[in-house]
């Protein structure tokens, strides 16, 4: 752990934090310790931290009012947490004094302790969201000696004013135009192979400069509102017809807008880049496929959550019914009937993963006769039910 401490401190000014399963601070490499201990459990970071390690022993990354963040790692022996050890603290985003002030204020510390908190808050480093992922990964592998993925990290916020802007100066500290390449590439072409080893890094990859004025959470959400917009035109490029790209985008951008945390946004935005990848995949998987059921492919995708009658889908291409249901079968191998209920399995598993919808909702919204018919045909094709699937 020493050794850790002093590679990081080698390109930023972390200190490591020490605690017993209650979060009670053993050592520190803090000169500051005391003061900032205090600060830290000021901010409900110990609740959360207690609150975490009943059921997770995965890393947590921290957020309190004045958007100060640390990384907290747990030692386990049989299942149960022994040590806590915290990275920190780091801002994710640049603030002037004055904000620092503001927000100090607002947590009704004595003119002392505010005094010296903004004299060391101003010595912390701001690092991009993806540097703080990389280490909270290496942290828990220093830890634990298991590897894991940005996707395994957890998150809380404290409850800030989402509404105060700070008069910070902008970062110029930009990720590089090859990385945002590349993960165009990989939407465009529909490269699951690539997908899988670069997903947890697309996103976040580099520090995007100032995209909101001292607001993280806000920030967050126009960098991926802005993923969504590259991705959705690198997929229409891939083959994805611009009409299901941008209805995409909007369901998206909707989601985005209804986050409420940093937990959320990561969540859609590893949902939203392996959709747009998985969508052209199958796109580029299908090229075989002639024109016509390409085209009664893509209208199945886009009419999932209305009735699809084998008449309408045969007037749309100005096929018999019977010419349908034969070419269809010939060239993709699956009774169209069959397709149609993958699809909505498919997309079952999508509403699952990212709303709160319940399983009646999903049920009526797919065209399932009734929820009970509905968990039979998720249990015949994933082989568990819906529920368990959420779980």
């Amino acid at each position: 752990m020493q050794i850790f401490s002093e590679m990081v401190r080698c390109c930023h000014n972390l200190y490591l934090w020490h605690y017993d399963a209650e979060f009670r601070l053993l050592s520190s490499d803090c000169p500051a310790e005391s003061q900032i201990d205090a600060f830290i459990n000021l901010s409900n970071f110990r609740d959360a931290v207690l609150e975490h390690q009943k059921n997770h022993h995965t890393p947590l990354i921290l957020t309190n009012q004045i958007n100060l963040m640390c990384v907290a790692v747990f030692h386990t022996e049989e299942g149960k947490a022994q040590n806590v050890y915290v990275l920190g603290p780091f801002f994710i985003d640049d603030y002037s004094t004055r904000a620092l002030e503001i927000r100090l204020r607002q947590l009704n510390l004595s003119l002392a302790l505010r005094d010296q908190a903004v004299s060391f808050l101003k010595t912390l480093p701001v690092i991009s969201l993806s540097r703080v992922m990389e280490y909270a990964i290496m942290l828990h592998f220093a830890v634990t000696r298991q590897t894991i993925a940005t996707s395994d990290l957890n998150y809380y916020e404290d409850t800030c004013d989402a509404s105060f802007n700070s008069a910070g100066t902008i970062v110029d500290s930009h990720g590089t135009y090859e990385a945002e390449q590349e993960m165009l590439r990989i939407v465009r072409e529909g490269d699951i192979e690539h997908f899988k080893q670069h997903m947890d890094k697309m996103v976040f990859v580099g520090k995007p400069g100032k995209l909101s004025n001292g607001n993280s959470s806000r920030q967050m959400k126009n960098l991926v509102l802005v993923c969504i917009t590259l991705f959705s035109r690198a997929a229409i490029e891939g083959g994805l017809l611009p009409e299901i790209a941008m209805t995409l985008t909007d369901y998206y951008f909707q989601n985005v807008e209804a986050c409420n945390s940093i937990a959320e946004l990561t969540k859609i935005s590893h949902s939203m880049q392996e959709d747009f990848v998985q969508r052209v995949y199958k796109i580029r998987r299908n090229q075989n496929f002639s024109k016509p059921i390409r085209a009664c492919c893509e209208y199945i995708e886009m009419h999932l959550e209305e009735p699809i009658a084998l008449k309408e889908l045969a007037d749309f291409l100005g096929y018999s019914e019977y010419y349908l249901s034969k070419k269809f079968k010939s060239e993709t191998g699956s009774f169209l009937k069959d397709y149609i209920r993958e699809k909505r399995i498919e997309r079952a598993k999508f509403l699952l993963k990212n709303t709160s919808l319940t399983m009646q909702e999903i049920s009526a919204r797919l065209q399932f006769n009734s929820q009970s018919y509905f968990t039979e045909t998720f249990r015949k094709a994933e082989g568990i039910t819906p529920t368990e699937y959420r779980k």
